[in-house]
C-alpha cells in the first residue's frame, strides 16, 4: 500500500508540475493529507475530525513561515551587512519559536482526536511526505539541488 501511495504521490506531482501553482499546491496538499491519513492509519471518523484541525494547523504554520520570509523577500543572506544577518538570525530564532507554540497548541487538539502515539506518527508522516516532495523536486530538476 505505502508503494502504491507512493507511486500515485510521484504521478500527481509530475502532473502538477506543469500545471498553475495554485492548483499545484492544492494537489499537494491532496495527497498530503492522503499520505498523512494513510500513514497514521485513521479511521473514516477520525479523519473527519482531524482534517479540519490539521488544515487550521497547516494555515498557521504558513502564515508564520510567509510573515518570516516576507520580510527577507530581497535580501540575499551572502551580500547583508552585519546588522542585517543579525537581525535574520534573530528572526528566525523567532520563527522557530513561533512554530514550537503553534505546535504546543495543536497538540491537545490533535489529541483529541488522535492517540499519542499518532500524533508522534503525524510528525514522523510529515518528514517524511516532505523528504519524498523534495527528492522528487530534486529529480525534476535534473539533481540540481543536493
Amino acid at each position: 500500500m505505502k508503494k502504491l501511495l507512493s507511486v500515485l504521490l510521484i504521478i500527481l506531482i509530475s502532473t502538477a508540475a506543469y500545471s498553475q501553482q495554485g492548483r499545484n499546491w492544492e494537489r499537494i496538499h491532496a495527497f498530503k493529507m492522503g499520505y498523512i491519513t494513510d500513514r497514521l492509519h485513521l479511521s473514516p471518523r477520525q479523519s473527519s475530525n482531524f482534517v479540519p484541525i490539521y488544515n487550521e494547523y497547516e494555515h498557521e504554520i504558513m502564515a508564520t513561515r510567509q510573515s518570516y520570509l516576507g520580510k527577507y523577500k530581497n535580501t540575499h543572506p551572502d551580500q547583508a551587512d552585519d546588522a542585517t544577518s543579525r537581525q535574520f538570525v534573530d528572526d528566525n530564532l523567532d520563527y522557530q519559536q513561533q512554530v514550537i507554540s503553534i505546535k504546543r497548541k495543536y497538540n491537545e487538539r490533535f489529541l483529541s482526536v488522535l492517540s499519542p502515539q499518532q500524533l508522534t506518527d503525524l510528525y514522523i508522516a510529515e518528514r517524511e511526505f516532505k523528504q519524498i516532495l523534495m527528492r522528487r523536486l530534486n529529480n525534476h530538476r535534473g539533481g540540481r539541488f543536493r
